[in-house]
């Protein structure tokens, strides 16, 4: 696809310049919790609900001056790095036992201090002597090494040094416990007993929280303790490891990285705000591998994408932007306002992020003008899908959880823990080749819904009408089933024990009581079995 095409609609041209005077006036928009989406319902109003005949003609119309923002630069700040980390040091003295928000605030001080400055170093050292104080020894060690390195001070070394001769007495000996790894895996082709994990991911792609930049990996999600270091050139992220800042600015924050303080304001507002601030981050990943080898993504896109369907089948990590591609459904809702507020914000993000983006070569824009709004349209379209908000300082996305289908009487539930690993756990009995099924609602099944309440819930957020067997069968909601005096007798029991032997009974009493589904005996030896296995993720 090449550059868009300017045609001679002069009516469209003179109606749509009335439309954007009759918008929110400027100064009210920078008021606003949530300026963009403010901006788009705004602009939709103005034209009385209906949306623009293309995107095309949005991109064409759209003022910048109607974005009351100007553009801004990210960069360090030596002096401010100082002050922070002074008034972090402040903070230390009044509240030695706060330690995670002591290390909140010498993580802001590093971010704002120039790479490999007197000042970056001078937090890494203030840092170690929490780590010291902490107990955590391989982390004072790993500071330590952050501190000499950027060049910490002659005059102040031998502390420094103090640190390290305490750390290496104590772990001397000692194997360090700090990391591990997990695999993804999902095996759906054998028999699955109740309580065995069908699958389990991590995130591949994560957007923090504003309040949680300081404590938070903006790559992986993970918190490392805090121990954390800074995106070498803005002062808006942080990243765990070396390996997660490399393969985040590889990925997508070059990107990111040249607006990431208008990314504040383009996505200021509640948190699900922030699933288009993940979505562009695909977006990013897309343009990356277009300026890569053009050649090459245009016959992916063009031709291919059906082969990217299947994350089993692709290297992810290089390869996301592809899959959620090759996944998209056509816009099938009758919505208009809703049309019309994507419209629009599909331009918004794509003017400010792309077109006013530095890092984005002049001439791929100009070469690629209509592809690249049309894949930012589809992955905007796509962000309520893809995204999962169940971490309340996260916003992630777990590919092989778009794989499994719905059910209100499903034979799976899925829980995040603590390291944010994404865990389906069978709560029935699942026979080889048998659907894996969860339900995208909490307390949306049938135990607790009734079926005009679902079908509304489901066309409402996922535009599809449920034909599970819950549905089918009509299962009555658990308030109405009598209770079965022999299970209740036997659950009773059960809830005597503690442990694992516990954990056992309640599996094998859901299992051998399945054919009796569904039982408010059931029901509640499932909560109990989940709160138990909680405990041990």
């Amino acid at each position: 696809m090449g550059s868009i095409h300017f045609s001679n609609e002069t009516v469209f041209h003179q109606q749509n310049s009335e439309t954007f005077k009759n918008m929110i006036r400027p100064e009210l928009v920078q008021q606003l919790a949530c300026p963009s989406f403010g901006l788009a319902t705004s602009w939709i109003i103005s034209r009385q609900g209906k949306p623009a005949g293309s995107l095309e003609q949005v991109w064409r119309e759209f003022r910048r001056e109607t974005w009351p923002f100007p553009k801004t630069k990210a960069g360090k700040d030596g002096e401010k790095a100082r002050k922070l980390r002074e008034k972090a040091n402040d903070l230390y003295r009044g509240n030695p036992t706060e330690m995670d928000r002591v290390l909140r605030a010498y993580n802001e001080g590093i971010c704002w201090a120039v790479e490999g400055s007197e000042e970056a170093a001078m937090g890494y050292g203030n840092r170690s002597a929490v780590y010291l104080k902490m107990g955590k020894y391989a982390r004072c060690l790993a500071n330590v090494e952050l501190a000499k390195a950027s060049g910490y001070p002659d005059a102040k070394m031998e502390k420094l040094e103090e640190r390290k001769r305490k750390c290496l007495e104590v772990l001397e000996g000692k194997t360090d416990e700090v990391g591990g790894e997990v695999f993804d895996e999902l095996d759906s082709k054998k028999e699955l007993r109740v309580g065995e994990v069908a699958v389990v991911e991590r995130p591949l792609l994560v957007v923090v929280e504003p309040e949680a930049v300081q404590s938070r990996c903006n790559y992986c999600g993970s918190k490392n303790e805090l121990d954390l270091i800074p995106c070498r050139k803005c002062v808006s992220v942080m990243y765990c490891s070396e390996k997660c800042r490399d393969e985040a600015y590889s990925c997508y924050h070059k990107f990111e990285c040249a607006v990431i303080k208008d990314l504040k304001n383009l996505f200021r507002g509640p948190k699900p705000t922030r699933m288009f601030q993940l979505t562009l981050k695909l977006f990013w990943m897309a343009l990356n591998d277009l300026i890569n080898d053009q050649e090459g993504f245009l016959k992916k896109y063009q031709e291919g994408l059906k082969s990217f369907r299947d994350p089993l089948e692709m290297d992810l990590s290089k390869q996301l932007h592809m899959h959620v591609l090759a996944n998209d459904e056509p816009d099938t809702s009758s919505d208009l306002t809703g049309k019309g507020v994507t419209q629009f914000l599909t331009v918004l993000i794509y003017k400010i992020a792309v077109e006013e983006n530095e890092s984005v070569p002049t001439q791929v824009l100009k070469d690629n003008n209509s592809l690249l709004l049309e894949i930012m349209q589809k992955l905007v379209l796509m962000a309520k899908q893809i995204c999962d908000q169940s971490v309340d300082d996260l916003t992630c996305f777990y590919p092989l959880l778009q794989m499994i289908n719905h059910s209100c009487a499903p034979n799976a539930e899925r829980i995040v823990s603590g390291d944010l690993r994404s865990i389906i756990l069978t709560k029935r009995p699942i026979n080889a080749g048998e659907q894996i099924l969860i339900c995208y609602f909490p307390n949306g099944s049938t135990d607790y819904k009734d079926k005009t309440k679902r079908k509304e819930m489901l066309q409402k957020e996922f535009q599809f009408e449920c034909q599970c067997l819950g549905c089918s069968l009509d299962y009555p909601l658990l308030s109405t089933i009598e209770e079965n005096a022999e299970l209740r007798g036997q659950l009773e029991d059960i809830k005597t024990k503690s442990g694992d032997d516990r954990l056992k009974l309640l599996e094998d009493f859901l299992q051998q009581n399945d054919d009796q589904f569904p039982l408010k005996e059931l029901a509640e030896a499932w909560n109990l079995y989940k709160q138990e296995i909680l405990k041990r993720f």
